[in-house]
């Protein structure tokens, strides 16, 4: 009887083993994080709302797939949530699929990219977009931001917000999700261009008859580098053909160094005398021409002119991020500030107190900590884990505990380098929920000896 019955336990086993590798050998496991790019871009709508634009990317390599008929499918939930104070005024749920032949078709450097849209009344909100694994629910990631909207004045000169494109055709395809004024513009949400790449950009002017002027306008591009300096300058000129207007231009990427860049759409009126402008960044990633030594020799990071034509939600996003690193004489005098011009002064020099360089990995951190630790539609700079990987970097070791037996889900996270060697205590207090900071052994943070017994065993 024994004899049988391991027999047919080692055939289980067996079988069981079999299943499993024919299963994993349909599965193409994804091959980076998952990471969503999101962006948005306003424009005029009725008298009484504004109409917003949401534009959204993921790479191919960040979606598991299977086997089925058709190939390899997988793809990606996506649900859009926007809130005004704590009420939901717009949400939307959608799945974004992706199918290829074969694994050879899960290109590098390829991104599914779509948009979606609404009509809103003037006010402050937020956006959060979330998105998960079709064929792997657990890999997840979330953006949110500020969406500040305000009705496009009829008395006045105005211009829609830049919408980055790595793509725009002329009498585009009508049945396609870009299309829109005879245009195929197809959105680049990370806003990041390779030098074998044109930045597409497209805006909308507004009231282009409101002061009497029938005579020529033009348009200026300006574009600044990340200390201020003006790499490009071109105005051309258009005719007044009625009140509104559709701009759409490019800018060549190949002469341009890896890095940051501002730019900046103006219209002026016929003497040259600016009636709008808008700012939009963009990054440059030029492996041939590579990094402009001249930013660590010339003047310092951070000055004014990089924040010319930013927008107040900008500057005041960019302030927010920086939460880690302002003290809090700092940010009273930021939260007393009004108007973007004495926002971007402070800014500005808000950085310059700092190390030369300091801003750039700062903002890197930032970027890792968002793509890493975002979960539930909080960005995961706002998170324990994001906050401590912004402010000390990469830890030397992460030890991981998700299935201890008898203890929540916790993380250990060791750096050897700071204060002799600290380490820093994450338990996920709440099932699928974040990690929170228990303990640690540095100096200025929190201290609980007893973390294992108060916090991470179940009890």
């Amino acid at each position: 009887m024994h004899s049988i019955f391991c027999k047919g336990l080692y055939a289980f086993v067996l079988f069981s083993t079999l299943f499993l590798q024919v299963a994993a050998a349909q599965t193409i496991a994804a091959e980076e994080p998952l990471r969503l790019a999101v962006d948005y871009a306003r424009f005029r709508g009725d008298e009484k709302s504004v109409y917003v634009e949401v534009y959204y990317s993921i790479p191919q390599r960040s979606i598991t797939y299977k086997a089925d008929d058709s190939g390899w499918s997988g793809g990606i939930e996506l649900t859009m949530v926007v809130m005004r104070k704590d009420s939901v005024v717009y949400a939307d749920r959608w799945f974004v699929p992706h199918t290829v032949k074969d694994s050879g078709g899960i290109a590098a450097g390829m991104n599914l990219v779509g948009l979606t849209n609404a009509a809103l009344p003037e006010g402050e909100y937020n956006l959060a977009m979330i998105g998960r694994d079709k064929h792997s629910p657990s890999r997840r990631d979330s953006v949110s931001m500020r969406l500040p909207l305000k009705l496009f004045a009829d008395e006045k000169v105005a211009i829609s917000d830049i919408e980055l494109a790595s793509n725009i055709k002329q009498q585009g395809n009508k049945s396609s999700p870009f299309y829109k004024n005879t245009l195929e513009i197809v959105p680049s949400p990370d806003g990041l261009f390779g030098e074998d790449q044109r930045c597409y950009f497209y805006a909308e002017a507004y009231n282009l008859l409101v002061n009497g002027d029938r005579g020529p306008y033009y348009t200026k591009t300006v574009v600044l580098d990340a200390i201020g300096r003006e790499v490009i300058s071109r105005e051309r000129s258009k005719k007044r053909t009625g009140e509104s207007s559709v701009i759409v231009e490019n800018i060549l990427t190949d002469q341009l160094n890896t890095g940051s860049y501002s730019l900046i759409l103006g219209l002026m009126d016929s003497s040259k005398k600016v009636m709008a402008s808008v700012g939009r960044r963009f990054i440059v990633v030029n492996k041939k021409l590579g990094i402009d030594t001249t930013l660590q020799t010339g003047p310092r990071l951070g000055s004014l002119g990089e924040y010319a034509g930013i927008e107040e939600p900008e500057l005041d996003r960019e302030f927010d991020l920086a939460r880690h690193e302002s003290n809090y004489a700092e940010k009273q005098q930021f939260k007393a500030l009004t108007g973007a011009d004495a926002k971007r002064k402070f800014l500005a020099e808000f950085w310059q107190r700092r190390p030369l360089g300091f801003k750039q990995e700062y903002l890197k951190r930032v970027g890792i900590a968002n793509s890493t630790f975002s979960i539930l539609g909080r960005e995961g700079y706002w998170t324990d884990r994001g906050r401590v990987y912004i402010v000390y970097g990469p830890p030397d070791n992460i030890d991981r505990h998700p299935n201890e037996p008898g203890y929540r889900p916790y993380e250990v996270w060791t750096f050897n380098s700071i204060q002799g060697g600290v380490m820093f205590a994450f338990v996920q207090r709440a099932s699928g929920g974040d990690y929170e900071l228990m303990h640690s052994t540095h100096r200025n943070e929190l201290h609980d000896a007893n973390w294992m017994q108060n916090e991470a065993r179940i009890r």
